[in-house]
């Protein structure tokens, strides 16, 4: 038999795949279910790490966003929580000539604490790199060749720093349904709004970047809203 069922004393045919590593094969979604307790501790997309690499090219016939479980690839990194020492390994493992942030992104299940973190490199002029696009509708801008997706947060943010293929697939995934940039702007209206205690709705952004620090809340979100936030 080709396609033996994976669960325990099974001896039917496995008519359907586990999603994540499409190797185990179960008959039914009662013998899936039954030995999923087993097959979480080998299965490739739910073993955790604190890094991932995304392909442009997915080497599938299928097109890129019809195969994102595909051009994910697990790359724990040695250095993880300081972007200098994160960009230096990428550099020297992937022979990058180049490192740095290219954006980031918000998960497929609510999360405001943390987002996922995108590296890539810099593209020359005349440089020819297949344009990745999964990272590009994640992102919400145009993405260049394989990146590497960690997780990070604001200062101070519980950010859980290891993760599985399957969580990642499914946020990207999500971006295929839902525009970036407005999930981005909401999830840190919320954020924001928590965190200050002020009433953000109908704030459609916030920009933090060059706020003075000295001067009271209400004025700093005035000023990063364009106006928008009034108390």
């Amino acid at each position: 038999m080709a396609n033996q069922c994976a669960a325990d004393s099974c001896s039917n045919e496995g008519k359907s795949r586990c999603a994540g590593c499409k190797e185990a094969s179960y008959c039914s979604k009662a013998c899936q279910v039954s030995h999923f307790p087993t097959h979480k501790t080998t299965c490739p997309a739910l073993q955790k790490y604190n890094c991932f690499l995304l392909h442009a090219d997915p080497q599938t016939s299928a097109s890129p966003l019809n195969s994102i479980n595909e051009q994910v690839e697990p790359f724990h990194l040695q250095h993880y929580g300081t972007e200098i020492e994160e960009m230096k390994e990428l550099k020297s493992r992937l022979g990058w000539t180049s490192a740095t942030e290219m954006g980031k992104f918000y998960d497929h299940a609510g999360a405001e604490t943390w987002y996922y973190f995108v590296y890539g490199q810099l593209r020359g002029k005349k440089e020819k790199k297949a344009q990745n696009e999964v990272a590009s509708r994640a992102c919400g801008r145009p993405q260049y060749g394989d990146v590497a997706i960690i997780r990070s947060g604001p200062a101070g943010s519980d950010t859980p720093e290891t993760f599985t293929k399957n969580a990642l697939v499914k946020a990207l995934e999500f971006y295929k349904t839902y525009e970036s940039s407005v999930i981005f702007a909401e999830r840190e209206r919320n954020r924001m709004g928590k965190t200050t205690g002020l009433d953000l709705s109908g704030v459609t952004s916030i920009d933090a970047t060059n706020w003075d620090f000295s001067r009271p809340i209400e004025e700093r979100m005035a000023q990063s809203t364009n106006g928008k936030w009034r108390p």
